[in-house]
C-alpha cells in the first residue's frame, strides 16, 4: 500500500513538472535553430571582420552564422522567457554573442541548442526587456512622442536602461516660434517628471543631431553607380539629383523600393530617400537620376532625426513603368565596390572592385531586432571629381570612392548608428544585412565634418526602417494606406 502511495506521489510529481514544461523550453524541447550561410552571400561582411579583428574567413563566418542564430534565439527567448530575457548584442572583440538575462539560467536550454554554445555568454541585468519596453510605451505615452517631438524614448539592451532623447533641435525649431515657447517648456517639465517616475531604469540624454550628408553644388553624377538608364528596375544606392531653388543641384541617394497597399493609395510604387534631401526645395523641378526625369521632387516627406525620410511618387505613369511596373527583381539594392586606392583601409570593406551586384533584400528588421556587434552594409554615391572626372564633385572629398561599405553596428537608440564611413551624396542610402537580407534602415548623417578617403572613429546614424514605414503608415498624407519595403522580385 506504501508502495503504491509512493508511486502514486512520484506520478504526481512528473505530471507537475510536464506541466511547468508546458508552453515553455527544457534542455529536451528545444530544437536546433542553426542557418549556414553560404559564404559566396556574405563575402563583404566577412572581409570586414577579416580586416578589422584579424580573424580568418572560417572564424568570420561563424560569427555571423551565430548573428543570423541570435535572431531566432532572441524570438524565442521574447516568446518563452520573456519575464527574465533582457536583449541581446554581439561582442565583437571576443566573438560572443551576450544575452542578459534577470536570471541566467533560464537561457541555458535554448543555448545548449545552439551548435556555437561556447560562442555565447550570458549577462545578469535587473531589468527584463518586456520591462524595459513597458517602461519605454510608458514614457512615450507621457512625453507624446512622434515627429514633431523633442523627446523620444529608447530601450538601451547594453544598458539594461530606457533612455529618454532629447533633441535639442527641435526644441530650438519650436522656440524660434513665439506661440510654441511656453509648449517646449511644458515638454521639457513633463520628460522630467516622465524619467523621475521611472527611477532607475530611465536616464534622459541629448540626442546628437547627424551632419546631413546630401550632396551640396552638384549638377548630374556619371561615375558608374549613378548610370543605371536602362539597366532594370530602380533600387537603393543610385543617385538621386534634386534642384535647389537657386538653380544648383544637390543629390542623394535612393535607399528602398516601397509599396503602398489600400487607403488612397493602393498598389503605388515610391521610392524612399531622406526628408533633408527636400528641404528648402519648392521649384518642383522632379527629381533626377543620370538626367532623366524619374520621380517627383516632393512626396510624403519628414525631416527632422530619426523621422526623416522622404517617399518620392514616380514623376508620371510612364516612368513609373520604365523604372518599376515593367520590371521585375523589385527588391534589390545595388553592391558597387570601389574601394581600391586611397580609399583602400580595414574599415571599408567591399567585394570585386568596380563590379556591379545586386543584393536582393527579402525582409525588413524591426529597430528592436538590429544588435550591437551585428555586421551590417550600406551603399551610397558620394563622389569626388579628382576620382570621377566625368562627374560633377559631390563635395565626398579628393579619394572617396563611391559604393558599398560594410561594418558593424555599434548601438541603437532612436535611430542605429555603425562604424561605417560615408561623405556628402551618401545622404538616403541603403543600410541593409548581408546575413538575412534585410532592410535595416536609411543614412542620415554623422558625427563628424570629414572629407575624403576614410578614417578610424566613422560614425554614421542611420533612421531605422521601421520607424519609418510605421510614420508613413500613420501620417494623414498617406490617406489610409500601408507602406512597406518591396520584398519579392515582383512585389
Amino acid at each position: 500500500m506504501r508502495r503504491a502511495r509512493r508511486l502514486g506521489a512520484l506520478a504526481v510529481s512528473v505530471l507537475a513538472a510536464t506541466a511547468a514544461l508546458s508552453g515553455s523550453a527544457s534542455a529536451d524541447t528545444v530544437q536546433s535553430f542553426h542557418t549556414s550561410l553560404d559564404p559566396a552571400s556574405v563575402q563583404e561582411s566577412v572581409r570586414y571582420l577579416v580586416e578589422n579583428y584579424r580573424v580568418n574567413e572560417q572564424e568570420a563566418l561563424r560569427r555571423l552564422e551565430l548573428q543570423t542564430d541570435g535572431d531566432k534565439l532572441d524570438e524565442l527567448l521574447r516568446r518563452d522567457r520573456g519575464a527574465e530575457y533582457g536583449g541581446m548584442w554581439l561582442d565583437q572583440d571576443k566573438g560572443q554573442l551576450v544575452v542578459a538575462m534577470t536570471r541566467p539560467a533560464a537561457a541555458e536550454p535554448y543555448l545548449r541548442a545552439m551548435p556555437d554554445r561556447s560562442g555565447v555568454r550570458t549577462h545578469q541585468v535587473q531589468h527584463s526587456l518586456r520591462q524595459l519596453t513597458a517602461a519605454k510605451e510608458r514614457v512615450a505615452a507621457k512625453v507624446g512622442a512622434g515627429r514633431e517631438a523633442v523627446y523620444l524614448p529608447a530601450v538601451s539592451e547594453s544598458e539594461n536602461r530606457v533612455v529618454l532623447w532629447e533633441r535639442d533641435w527641435v526644441a530650438q525649431e519650436k522656440a524660434a516660434v513665439r506661440a510654441a515657447g511656453d509648449v517646449v517648456t511644458a515638454e521639457v517639465n513633463t520628460a522630467r517628471e516622465a524619467a523621475a517616475a521611472e527611477p532607475g531604469i530611465v536616464v534622459s540624454r541629448v540626442l546628437k543631431n547627424p551632419n546631413a550628408l546630401s550632396t551640396p553644388n552638384v549638377d548630374l553624377g556619371f561615375c558608374h553607380p549613378l548610370y543605371c538608364t536602362n539597366y532594370g528596375p530602380m533600387r537603393g544606392g543610385l543617385r538621386l539629383d534634386m534642384k535647389r531653388d537657386d538653380g544648383t543641384w544637390g543629390g542623394c541617394t535612393s535607399a528602398f523600393n516601397l509599396r503602398s497597399t489600400g487607403g488612397g493609395f493602393p498598389g503605388k510604387g515610391w521610392v524612399l530617400t531622406a526628408g533633408h534631401c527636400m528641404r528648402t526645395k519648392t521649384n518642383n523641378t522632379p527629381t533626377q537620376h543620370n538626367g532623366n526625369d524619374v520621380l517627383q521632387q516632393h512626396g510624403i516627406e519628414k525631416s527632422s532625426y530619426p523621422y526623416d525620410y522622404a517617399a518620392l511618387p514616380y514623376v508620371n505613369d510612364a516612368a513609373s513603368t520604365k523604372w518599376l511596373e515593367g520590371q521585375t527583381g523589385r527588391n534589390r539594392v545595388l553592391k558597387y565596390c570601389r574601394n581600391g586606392g586611397m580609399d583602400s583601409n580595414g574599415d571599408t570593406p567591399c567585394g570585386q572592385q568596380a563590379t556591379s551586384v545586386d543584393e536582393y533584400i527579402t525582409g525588413a528588421r524591426k529597430l528592436a531586432d538590429i544588435k550591437a556587434g551585428y555586421v551590417v552594409c550600406a551603399s551610397g554615391t558620394a563622389s569626388s571629381a579628382v576620382n570621377y572626372p566625368d562627374s560633377v564633385d559631390s563635395g565626398a572629398g579628393a579619394g572617396y570612392l563611391v559604393g558599398t561599405r560594410c561594418g558593424r553596428v555599434l548601438s541603437t537608440d532612436v535611430g542605429i548608428n555603425t562604424d561605417l564611413c560615408a561623405r556628402p551624396g551618401d545622404s538616403g542610402g541603403p543600410l541593409f544585412s548581408q546575413a538575412d537580407h534585410a532592410a535595416l534602415g536609411i543614412l542620415i548623417g554623422n558625427q563628424q565634418s570629414r572629407s575624403g578617403p576614410c578614417q578610424a572613429g566613422e560614425l554614421n546614424n542611420y533612421a531605422p526602417i521601421e520607424t519609418i514605414t510605421t510614420d508613413l503608415s500613420e501620417r494623414i498624407a498617406s490617406q489610409g494606406s500601408k507602406f512597406a519595403v518591396i520584398t519579392t522580385p515582383n512585389g
